[in-house]
C-alpha cells in the first residue's frame, strides 16, 4: 500500500489541494508557498491527537468550513485488503480515507465519510428486498454508471464501493447514519501495521526522538530490530519470584504479631456488634514486571554526554541516521509500509552528506522490497534529481488578497506530446539522464530561468546582470542554465514550463559557421554536415516556438526568444569592441589563451567600457520578466 494521492481543504495555506505522490515525492518551491503545510497535513490525517487542530488551522479564517485531508492509497496487497474489508473489496484499485474536523471542532476519520449521492439511497433501505428493487431502479435510470447485475446485497456494495474508487470527484459528503468512523486507524486500528507515517520536522528534537518510546524514531527502531519477549518473560520470572519471597517475609515476620491485634480487636468489636469478626493480615504484594527500555548516549572520546548536549549539526546527523535505520530495518510488518516524511532534510548538513542522504533514501525508495515511500520539503539541489523532474512537485503562491496555491508537475508523457514533431519519443528519452541530469536541478529552483547554449552565454549575461546592478538577477530569483548546445534547448523549455516555470530562451543561428570552417581549410563533405546540422536544429526551434521556419533565421529579440543571427562572439566584435579589448586583457595578464573561459567572459564583461548593446539589454529584460 502507497499513497497514490492526497486531496487537502481548508488547512492552513491549503485552501483546496490535489497532489500525485510517487515513491519519492519531492516538494519545492518559494518560502511560504505550502511545502510544509502538505507534511503537516499527512501528519495530522495519520498521527494527529483529538483537538490538535484549532481554527487558526483553519485557511485564513474560514472557520465555518470542514478542514479535510483525502488520502488515496493504491498498491493493495491481499493483507491490505483483508485488514480493510468492505473498504477495498476485489476489483478495486485504490482505497481512499478522509479525515475532518467540522466547524465545532469534531473529528472524524472514515473511509465511507464521502459517497456517491445516488448510490445513499441504496444503501439506506432496511431489507434486501428493497435494496435490490433501488439498485436495479438506478441501474436501469443511469446504464452510463455500469452497475453488475444484483446477485446479492454483497456484491451490490462492492460494485458501488469499487465505482466511487474510481470516482472520488464525484462523492458528496454521505449520511452520518451511513459514515463508519476508524477509531485508532494508525495505532492498532485499521492501518495497524499497514502503513506508518514517520514526520520528521526542521524542528524535531534529536533528544526527544532518541528516547525508547513508542512514537519516537529509535523507539520505532526498538520495536522492529530488539526482540524483547525473551528478556521481558525472564524479568516477569524474576518479579514474581521477588513478590512470592516478600509475601512469605510478610508472613513470617506479621502473622503471629497480626493475630495478637486480630483477637484483641475483636474482644472490643464483638461488646458493640455480636455475631461479626475483623480479621487483620498481610496485603498481598503488587509488583508489576517492567518493560526493557534502552537509553541513547553520546560517547565522544572517553565523555560520555547526552544527545542535547550536542551541536545541532550532529544531532541532526543522528536524526537522519536513525532514520535512515529505521527505513532500513523494515516496516511495522512483514508486508506494510514506512512513509518517511522530512522537512528539510539538508538542515545542518554538509554538502557530502546531503548528497548522501539523498542517494540512500532514494535507493531504499526504488527498492520494492524495503516497502519505503520518501517525501521532502526541500530547498537544497542535493535532494533533487532533475532526471525524476516528473516527481517534483513545485507549489507557488499567487499575490491575491487571500493567497491561491498552485501545485505545479510535469509527467514524461506530457513532456513528450509537448515536443510532438520537434523531437521523437526515442530522443527525449537519450537526451534526459545527460542534459537533464546535469544542468536542470538548480532551474527547477528558479523563479524564472533563461535557456541559453553554453557557459560563455552564460557568463556574460551574469556579467552584464551584475554590472548593473551586483547580484541583480540571483536577487530577482533568475537563473542563467546553459544547456549544451540547441538541440537541447526544447526539452529543458517544455519540462521547465510544464512545471509552471517562466522561461526565455536564447540561441544562436550560427549564420557564419560557412565562413569560419572554410577559414579553417575544412573539407566541403564536412562543411555540408555542419550545415545539415545547423538547418535542422534551426527549423526545429522555429517550428517548437511558433515562428516561420527559415534555415539561418534573422536576429530578434521576441516574446519567449532570442536569436543571434550567427553567434555571441560574432555580435560582440561588431557591436560592443570594448567587450573584445577586455577579454584580450584578461587573456594577456593570464598568459594563456583563455578561448570560451567562463571566468573570462564574465571578468571581461564587468571591466569592459563603453555601453552594454541595447540587444543585450532587451534580451536580459525579457529574461527577467520585464
Amino acid at each position: 500500500m502507497n499513497i497514490q494521492s492526497v486531496r487537502i481543504k481548508n488547512f492552513r495555506t491549503l485552501k483546496d489541494v490535489k497532489i500525485p505522490f510517487d515513491s519519492v515525492t519531492t516538494f519545492i518551491g518559494p518560502n511560504g508557498a505550502g511545502k510544509s503545510t502538505v507534511l503537516r497535513a499527512l501528519d495530522w490525517f495519520f498521527n494527529g491527537k483529538p483537538g490538535s487542530l484549532t481554527e487558526k488551522d483553519c485557511s485564513f479564517g474560514a472557520v465555518d468550513e470542514d478542514v479535510e485531508v483525502q488520502v488515496t492509497f493504491a498498491d493493495l496487497t491481499e493483507k491490505d485488503r483483508n485488514e480493510l474489508g468492505k473498504y477495498a473489496p476485489a476489483g478495486v484499485a485504490t482505497f481512499t480515507a478522509w479525515k475532518l474536523r467540522s466547524p465545532s471542532g469534531a473529528e472524524t476519520l472514515s473511509a465511507n465519510s464521502k459517497s456517491y449521492a445516488p448510490f445513499n439511497g441504496i444503501r439506506s433501505k432496511g431489507s434486501a428486498a428493497e435494496k435490490k428493487a433501488a439498485y436495479n431502479e438506478l441501474r436501469t435510470a443511469d446504464p452510463s454508471i455500469g452497475l453488475t447485475a444484483w446477485s446479492n446485497s454483497d456484491a451490490a456494495n462492492q460494485a458501488m464501493t469499487a465505482w466511487e474508487a474510481g470516482h472520488t470527484e464525484q462523492l458528496v459528503e454521505a449520511p452520518e447514519s451511513l459514515q463508519t468512523n476508524f477509531f485508532g486507524f494508525n495505532s492498532g486500528g485499521k492501518m495497524s501495521g499497514l502503513f506508518d507515517f514517520v514526520l520528521v520536522t526542521a524542528d524535531l528534537r534529536a533528544s526527544e526522538e532518541s528516547m525508547d518510546g513508542k512514537s519516537s524514531i529509535i523507539g520505532r527502531i526498538l520495536e522492529r530490530s530488539v526482540d524483547r519477549a525473551a528478556a521481558d518473560e525472564e524479568i516477569a520470572k524474576i518479579v514474581e519470584e521477588s513478590r512470592e519471597k516478600q509475601q512469605k517475609v510478610y508472613e513470617e515476620k506479621f502473622k503471629g504479631q497480626l493475630e495478637t491485634i486480630t483477637t484483641q480487636l475483636n474482644e472490643v468489636v464483638k461488646s458493640y456488634s455480636p455475631g461479626r469478626v475483623v480479621t487483620v493480615s498481610p496485603a498481598e504484594v503488587e509488583l508489576k514486571a517492567p518493560r526493557t527500555t534502552f537509553d541513547v548516549a553520546v560517547l565522544d572520546g572517553k565523555t560520555e554526554t547526552a544527545v542535547e548536549r550536542q551541536g545541532h549539526g550532529f544531532q541532526r546527523t543522528l536524526l537522519i541516521s536513525a532514520l535512515q535505520l529505521l527505513a532500513q530495518s523494515g516496516a511495522a510488518s512483514a508486508e506494510g509500509v514506512i512513509c518517511l516524511a522530512i522537512e528539510e532534510p539538508e538542515l545542518f548538513q554538509h554538502p557530502i552528506q546531503a548528497q548522501a542522504f539523498a542517494k540512500v533514501l532514494r535507493s531504499l525508495a526504488e527498492n520494492t522490497g524495503k516497502r519505503i515511500q520518501v517525501t521532502y520539503a526541500t530547498h537544497s539541489p542535493y535532494f533533487l534529481e532533475a532526471r525524476h523532474f516528473d516527481q517534483v512537485r513545485r507549489l507557488t503562491r499567487s499575490s491575491d488578497e487571500t493567497p491561491v496555491v498552485t501545485v505545479h508537475l510535469a509527467t514524461i508523457a506530457g513532456v513528450k506530446a509537448k515536443l510532438n514533431g520537434v523531437l521523437n519519443a526515442d530522443t527525449v528519452d537519450r537526451q534526459l539522464d545527460g542534459m537533464v541530469a546535469n544542468q536542470l536541478a538548480v532551474a527547477l529552483f528558479a523563479h524564472r530561468t533563461f535557456l541559453v547554449e553554453g557557459t560563455t552565454e552564460s557568463s556574460v549575461f551574469y556579467g552584464i546582470g551584475d554590472k548593473t546592478s551586483l547580484g541583480s538577477l540571483e536577487a530577482a530569483g533568475v537563473s542563467i542554465v546553459p544547456v549544451g548546445g540547441k538541440t537541447s534547448i526544447p526539452l529543458a523549455h517544455a519540462i521547465l514550463t510544464s512545471i509552471g516555470i517562466p522561461v526565455y530562451v536564447l540561441f544562436d543561428a550560427d549564420g557564419g559557421f560557412e565562413a569560419r570552417a572554410m577559414a579553417k581549410r575544412k573539407a566541403q563533405e564536412k562543411i555540408d554536415e555542419e550545415r545539415g546540422g545547423h538547418v535542422k536544429a534551426n527549423r526545429a526551434l522555429l517550428k517548437y516556438f511558433g515562428r516561420p521556419e527559415e534555415d539561418f533565421p534573422s536576429a530578434i529579440v521576441a516574446g519567449e526568444v532570442a536569436i543571434f543571427d550567427d553567434h555571441l562572439e560574432a555580435f560582440l566584435s561588431t557591436n560592443w569592441t570594448e567587450w573584445i579589448t577586455a577579454c584580450n586583457n584578461v587573456e594577456a595578464a593570464a598568459g594563456i589563451s583563455l578561448a570560451k573561459n567562463q571566468f573570462a567572459y564574465r571578468t571581461a564583461t564587468l571591466k569592459a567600457e563603453g555601453t552594454v548593446p541595447d540587444m543585450l539589454m532587451q534580451i536580459l529584460a525579457k529574461a527577467e520578466g520585464k
